[in-house]
């Protein structure tokens, strides 16, 4: 079992892309249906940048219903990956407050909490700018992220008080990841402290973050970039859940939910 740990805001599943899948789904294609969803529901093109695109799972699902699809990602590992899976489409490496593709898109999508490793304001206008750069007129946003207003709830301070366990099989053996959770307060920052243990080894211990966003401040810095916010909620979630792309779509928007995401239109 070959096993990476990559040095930089990357983190440990990063950049190890078979162990990301064992944990998130190889053959989960909920979120890219998720997406093919809002995309016809809001008539947005078919030239389509997902920012963060990692494996490139759902840039090969977007294609196989007829997309024009580019992934972009940070993750020199990931991108490997994903050209080697599929060679025939187009993945480029770039950070998402600075990268220059020279073209312009009908949507942008940015999932798994890509955006929230923007841990600074100025960090968010700066991606935000980038993305308003990359899209045509009236094209399309979708953010999905951790919601921040989460741990105001009953069920998000349970996880600020306890550990988080998942276990997985990977390459045959047993691999425990345990999280805990914790919030810098001061610089608005989700500390997230994983151990991942494997069979016989040495556990190994990352501590990451996340920038905490809520509703009205991503509302805030989404119209000061060039935005029109079509649509904030929290389900369906399809990043956590199952979703049924046979039933209507219908939007929860109590936002108290695990999941912050929100719809744009570039203006």
């Amino acid at each position: 079992m070959t096993i990476s740990m990559n040095g930089d805001r990357d983190n440990f599943l990063h950049a190890n892309p078979a162990l990301y899948l064992t944990f998130n789904g190889e053959e989960d294609s909920g979120m890219a249906q998720f997406m093919h969803k809002l995309l016809k529901e809001f008539q947005a093109g078919s030239k389509v940048l997902d920012i963060g695109c990692g494996p490139g799972r759902e840039v090969a699902w977007l294609h196989e219903a007829g997309y024009d699809v580019t992934g972009l990602d940070q993750s020199e590992e990931m991108l490997q990956w994903a050209s080697a899976r599929y060679p025939h489409l187009s993945f480029v490496q770039g950070d998402q407050e600075s990268f220059e593709l020279d073209q312009k898109f009908d949507a942008l999508t940015c999932a798994g909490s890509t955006f929230l490793y923007n841990f600074t304001n100025e960090q968010v206008q700066s991606s935000l700018s980038s993305f308003r750069h990359h899209l045509n007129e009236g094209g399309l946003l979708y953010l999905d992220m951790r919601n921040a207003a989460f741990f105001l709830t009953r069920e998000g301070q349970r996880w600020l008080q306890e550990e988080l366990v998942d276990q997985r099989t990977y390459n045959g053996q047993a691999v425990t990841l345990r999280t805990r959770f914790s919030i810098d307060l001061p610089n608005q920052l989700l500390l997230r402290d994983y151990s991942w243990e494997f069979e016989g080894q040495k556990p190994i211990v990352e501590h990451l973050k996340h920038r905490l966003l809520f509703p009205q401040e991503l509302v805030h810095y989404l119209h000061m970039s060039g935005f029109r916010l079509l649509r904030l909620f929290d389900h369906p979630a399809p990043h956590i859940e199952s979703f049924e792309s046979d039933q209507p779509l219908a939007f929860g928007e109590s936002l108290q939910g695990r999941r912050l995401q929100l719809l744009a239109q570039a203006i």
